[in-house]
């Protein structure tokens, strides 16, 4: 199986990291220093107009370049909990069905060093190319755990020793809360928010409190300052 994948620094992430599963590049940037790299390497590649390269994404936001890659491999919830580390955090997606929002969490969770992001086959966006662009590569490289059921997977993990951290309204402040040591932290759709199911059985809810006009942020910024207070934990 393959799927597309867009945006230059997402398909130069591939490359550096896995370049077999580069099956085929398309651009209109003959001259770009990236494009002679690939050709270089023996990456089949392929010149296109540029029209016709945003309808292969029905997107304007390719940054010249889109590739066509093997589907990479997913992890099972028993696998990662076989080698799960000591200090570890993992994200549960909640029915993040915005591409942009996904994507930019997908980068967070990449940079913030997660050791896996979890989501659902049914209520969650899939991994398309939008999300490969918004994720700056984060869609390639962050540990992806795909399930069916978000609260059975949840329960493994608590089963595990997890401690399931709900990102949500409370008066629980993120500014006094003491991340354990191995948390699940569960994100979820703006305006819905966390399912209540998903909620009741979390065992920690905590909220970033606002003092502008503003009462909240988007949800992929949200996952950028839990995951940066999570981290300050650790060290």
């Amino acid at each position: 199986m393959h799927r597309i994948i867009m945006g230059k620094h997402t398909v130069e992430e591939v490359f550096r990291t896995d370049p077999e599963r580069l099956l085929k590049v398309y651009s209109y940037k003959k001259e770009d220093p990236f494009f002679r790299e690939l050709e270089n390497a023996g990456i089949k590649t392929v010149l296109v107009p540029k029209p016709k390269l945003a309808s292969l994404v029905q997107s304007e936001s390719h940054q010249g370049f889109v590739a066509e890659v093997r589907e990479r491999t997913f992890l099972t919830t028993k696998e990662f909990l076989a080698t799960a580390p000591e200090k570890s955090v993992v994200v549960l997606c909640d029915s993040i069905n915005d591409p942009q929002n996904f994507g930019t969490i997908l980068r967070a969770c990449e940079c913030f060093g997660v050791d896996a992001l979890i989501f659902s086959k049914n209520r969650n966006v899939a991994l398309t190319p939008v999300v490969s662009k918004a994720s700056v590569g984060g869609s390639e490289l962050v540990p992806l755990i795909e399930v069916s059921n978000l609260a059975d997977t949840l329960k493994k993990f608590q089963d595990a020793g997890y401690f399931a951290v709900a990102a949500e309204r409370s008066q629980e402040s993120l500014y006094t809360f003491e991340f354990p040591q191995q948390t699940l932290l569960i994100l979820g759709a703006e305006g819905k928010g966390i399912q209540p199911l998903l909620s009741k059985k979390a065992d920690f809810r905590v909220e970033i409190p606002m003092e502008g006009r503003i009462d909240s942020l988007n949800v992929s910024q949200a996952a950028a300052v839990f995951l940066s207070f999570y981290n300050l934990g650790k060290y």
